[in-house]
C-alpha cells in the first residue's frame, strides 16, 4: 500500500512537471518566433549598412561624375544668355529649375557680349543618399558669384539652384 502511495504522488508530480514543460514550450516557441524576426531585421539592416560602407569607391566616383556635371551646368547658365537655357540646359535638370533660372537667377548684366566665367570651385556641401550639394563659385575679370546646387546623382539632374550673396564679390571692379 505504501509503495502504490509513493507510486501515485511520483505520477502526480511527473504530470505537474509534463504540464509545465508543455506550457514552457508555447511560451518558447513564441519567444523563438520573435527573437527571429528581430534576427531576420537586424541581419537585412546589417547588409544595407554592409553596402553603403563598403562602396565608397562607387560613391566617390559617382560625387566625381557629379561635380564635372554641376561645373558644366553652371558653366552653361553663367556664359550663356537666360533666352537660350532652354535650349542649352534640357540634358541637365527640369524645367522648373529653367524656369526659375530664366525668370529671378539669370545674370544681372545682359549684354550682347557676356563676360566670361571660369568655374574655378565645384566643392562639396553636403551628401545624402542620392543627392548631393555643391557649392560652386563662378569668376570673372569684374565679378564673382556663388552658387549652390543640389544634384540627385541617381538621376543625373540638378533639382534646385540658387544664388548666394558672396562678400567682396565686386573687390575686382577698378
Amino acid at each position: 500500500m505504501r509503495v502504490k502511495r509513493v507510486l501515485i504522488v511520483v505520477s502526480i508530480l511527473l504530470v505537474g512537471i509534463l504540464l509545465v514543460q508543455i506550457n514552457q514550450t508555447s511560451q518558447l516557441k513564441k519567444q523563438h518566433q520573435t527573437l527571429k524576426a528581430d534576427y531576420n531585421n537586424s541581419k537585412q539592416n546589417q547588409s544595407t549598412a554592409k553596402n553603403i560602407i563598403s562602396q565608397p569607391t562607387v560613391q566617390k566616383t559617382n560625387l566625381k561624375a557629379s561635380q564635372v556635371r554641376v561645373k558644366q551646368f553652371i558653366d552653361i547658365v553663367q556664359n550663356n544668355k537666360a533666352s537660350d537655357y532652354q535650349n542649352k540646359l534640357r540634358d541637365f535638370t527640369t524645367l522648373s529649375v529653367i524656369n526659375q533660372l530664366t525668370n529671378t537667377l539669370a545674370p544681372s548684366v545682359q549684354n550682347s557680349t557676356l563676360a566670361h566665367y571660369d568655374v574655378p570651385v565645384v566643392a562639396v556641401n553636403k551628401q545624402w543618399e542620392d543627392k548631393a550639394q555643391f557649392l560652386v563659385i563662378t569668376k570673372s575679370d569684374v565679378q564673382s558669384v556663388a552658387w549652390q546646387v543640389t544634384y540627385d546623382v541617381h538621376n543625373q539632374k540638378v533639382t534646385a539652384v540658387s544664388r548666394l550673396p558672396l562678400k567682396g564679390a565686386f573687390d575686382n571692379e577698378k
